[in-house]
Formats: C-alpha cells, sequence, structure tokens
C-alpha cells in the first residue's frame, strides 16, 4: 500500500537530502527506507522530469538518484494490522529497517524508533497517520 503526504505545513518545513537508490529492488513513491542512519519516504527520482519534458514514472530504480523526506509533520504510512496494533495519538511508531515495511506501535527488538502518531488508528487499520521525527534512527525504545 502507497504511503503518501498529507501536511499543510510550508515545503521549508520539510526537511530533505538526495539520496541514490542501493536497492536492487528500487523504491517506489511513499517507501519508508534507511539511508546511512536517517529513515525517510522517498518523495520523488532526481531529475523528476524525462528529456520531453514529462513526468517520469515514480517508481525509483536501483542507482536512480532520488528525494528523501526524513522530517515531516504529518504523512500517512501503512501500518502493522492485528489484535495488538491499534495505535493511539502521541505512541511511539516503530519501523523494521526493511525497506517498504509498515510501522507498528509494538516495540520490537532491532526496530528504529520513527515517529509519534499523529491520529488515533484500531487495530484492523492498516494506515496510520504520524509525524516523521527526522532525527537519526534509533534502536533504542
Amino acid at each position: 500500500m502507497a504511503q503518501y503526504f498529507r501536511t499543510a505545513t510550508p515545503m521549508g518545513d520539510w526537511r530533505t537530502l538526495k539520496a541514490v537508490c542501493a536497492d536492487s529492488n528500487g523504491h517506489d513513491v511513499g517507501d519508508l527506507v534507511l539511508i546511512e542512519d536517517t529513515v525517510g519516504l522517498v518523495f520523488l527520482s532526481v531529475p523528476p522530469l524525462d528529456a520531453d519534458g514529462c513526468l517520469k514514472d515514480p517508481a525509483v530504480q536501483f542507482e536512480d538518484e532520488f528525494v528523501l523526506v526524513y522530517h515531516i509533520e504529518k504523512v500517512i504510512v501503512a501500518k502493522e494490522s492485528g489484535s495488538t496494533e491499534a495505535a493511539a495519538k502521541g505512541q511511539k511508531v516503530y519501523w523494521s529497517g526493511t525497506n517498504g515495511d509498515p510501522v507498528t506501535t509494538v516495540w520490537t527488538s532491532g526496530y528504529y524508533w520513527i515517529g509519534i502518531v499523529t491520529e488515533d488508528a484500531d487495530a484492523t487499520a492498516t494506515e496510520v497517520e504520524i509525524d516523521l521525527k527526522g532525527d537519526k534512527a534509533t534502536l533504542l525504545e
């Protein structure tokens, strides 16, 4: 399930960096990915236009350059669903570190703390709105 941005903040409040896709499977726009010590969402390929001035395929291929958004106030991301997977405002959000995996509010050893829940989501929900914190990814609780 694609993840997407839902923020009304000015673009100046987004924090981004350029990265090169090192995953042989590539990335889809909205995938959570880990670049060195930073977790972010794939935003678009660089350059976003092809030689004819048309938007390129949004998927980022191996060795393509892309823009990673590593801090953004509100973003909708894929969430684990199941009996223990309800998400309440203010809860910490964790991610496995595997490109494209969903997030969870259930701390698990080896998962990165990447932000907080900004809107409640019940256990059966497949998406959750979060604030992506944007600092160095940490495996600590």
